[in-house]
């Protein structure tokens, strides 16, 4: 039986120290007869960093759902495994100066791209 965990995210890939991170992600059986995944009620394990961390469950639906916090600095490597298969997400806690320096370059980051858009449009309409 091949049994994948796939949707793997995170709330915040760049929390700051101290902040929850919520970790989601779904189970699927591939069901060789109907030629599809189907999502299973099953245990997931979760290891922080290679130390077993505890167990979480999957809905009917196949969800599952990991709440997780940091209280240092630096990269966390969160694996999930469930029933022979396996897959990681690495979270980054940060400082609050850092965070605020992270989204300050987004936001400019954006409004680069809103500006470059209007005079695009701009030059489009003037030619």
């Amino acid at each position: 039986m091949k049994v994948r965990i796939a949707g793997l995210h995170a709330s915040d890939k760049k929390p700051v120290v101290g902040d929850e991170v919520v970790i989601r992600g779904y189970v699927q059986r591939y069901d060789d007869k109907r030629k599809m995944w189907i999502p299973i009620r099953t245990r997931v394990w979760v290891d922080v960093d290679g130390i077993n961390y505890g167990v979480v469950y999957s809905n009917p639906d196949g969800s599952f759902e990991f709440r997780y916090s940091s209280g240092v600095k630096g990269k966390k490597r969160v694996e999930f495994k469930a029933e022979g298969c396996k897959r990681e997400i690495e979270i980054e806690f940060v400082g609050e100066e850092e965070k605020r320096r992270v989204n300050r370059i987004g936001t400019i980051v954006v409004a680069i791209l809103i500006l470059l858009l209007i005079l695009l449009y701009l030059i489009m309409v003037l030619v």
